[in-house]
């Protein structure tokens, strides 16, 4: 019984080496084959229900791309983090805890703080012309919006899952392409200043 539950474990743990191996995969390929993309929708404060009148930033959030490569390296570091509802730093994430919580630390954006709220903003995309920071939208245990991830490359994104805390999913997963709902861009990234 002590084999089984080390052999079991030791997969978990291949399983988070062979993810954070793939971040870092993902940062390597943003060096070398960073480019700068632009948005056309306009700027807009973002503001939610007469009970939370807090102004969050305006869209779209500017960035240069190397805030992308340090998005990619904060993800890789908190891969494996435990799920916690509610939860929105270090010690545990639920889903749009995680997704502020990497916006806030990368780009000094202030979100609205649930799943449904942050569906309501921004430029909604086609999952074709996804890119990396845009966020995804699913519906896993509810009729409306209940879950979202950060789009990585190749049809992964980082989310928080409530069984396996921070991890990666992808998009061609049967449970994931039934119940995708949106993607929408919050960004709007500009060619790195390096020289």
């Amino acid at each position: 019984m002590q084999n089984k539950t080390c052999r079991k474990s030791s997969s978990c743990l291949q399983n988070f080496k062979d993810q954070r191996y793939l971040i870092r995969c993902l940062l390597v390929c943003t060096a070398l084959f960073s480019c700068g993309c632009a948005s056309s929708y306009s700027s807009q404060g973002v503001k939610y229900s007469g009970k939370n009148t807090k102004i969050y930033t305006p869209l779209p959030i500017r960035a240069h791309e190397d805030k992308l490569v340090q998005m990619l390296e904060t993800i890789s570091t908190l891969l494996g983090t435990d799920y916690h509802y509610g939860g929105e730093s270090i010690r545990g994430f639920d889903c749009s805890g995680f997704v502020q919580y990497i916006y806030k630390d990368t780009f000094e954006a202030h979100l609205p703080r649930t799943s449904r709220q942050l569906s309501k903003i921004g430029a909604k995309i086609s999952p074709e012309k996804l890119k990396r920071g845009d966020l995804v939208f699913f519906r896993l245990n509810s009729r409306q919006i209940d879950h979202v991830g950060i789009y990585l490359d190749r049809n992964l994104f980082a989310h928080a899952s409530s069984s396996r805390g921070v991890t990666m999913g992808n998009l061609d997963n049967r449970y994931y392409k039934k119940r995708f709902v949106k993607a929408v861009r919050l960004l709007e990234i500009t060619a790195s200043s390096r020289q």
